[in-house]
């Protein structure tokens, strides 16, 4: 519920970005010579349904290359040579994607969330409500 006690508020879904190529963890996928996993750190640890949703968004773009989320990294298995010219940019795209869809489904979480409070509050009211009238000593 928001501060002013009028409905939800959306304070708690703090946007992801990406903030740099993992050098630590990017390395060869055993057996190839040229696809790497490229680690790229983000801003935060997202929750499940952001990582869904990325997931989602990712395979919208029909790329070929495979990505996901692990933790507080997006992983990508692609040549290191596509990653500035082709994995990035589209990475960037999805996570502002993400970040949007994500909103939406934090707000409509929320909304329901203080619709169920606000039921449960009547619900009490209106059991108070009656208890009082009952007249016990």
């Amino acid at each position: 519920m928001s501060e002013n006690g009028e409905g939800p508020s959306m304070g708690s879904a703090p946007e992801i970005r990406i903030e740099r190529l993992n050098t630590e963890r990017t390395r060869k996928v055993s057996g190839s010579d040229t696809v790497y996993h490229a680690y790229f750190k983000l801003s935060g640890h997202p929750q499940p349904e952001w990582g869904r949703i990325f997931e989602l968004e990712w395979k919208g773009l029909n790329l070929a290359q495979e990505a996901g989320v692990e933790g507080s990294f997006l992983v990508v298995h692609c040549q290191l040579e596509e990653v500035a010219s082709t994995h990035l940019p589209a990475l960037k795209k999805v996570v502002a994607a993400t970040n949007e869809a994500y909103k939406r489904f934090a707000q409509k979480e929320a909304t329901a969330l203080w619709d169920r409070e606000d039921r449960w509050r009547q619900e009490r009211k209106d059991v108070n409500a009656l208890a009082a009238s009952l007249g016990f000593d």
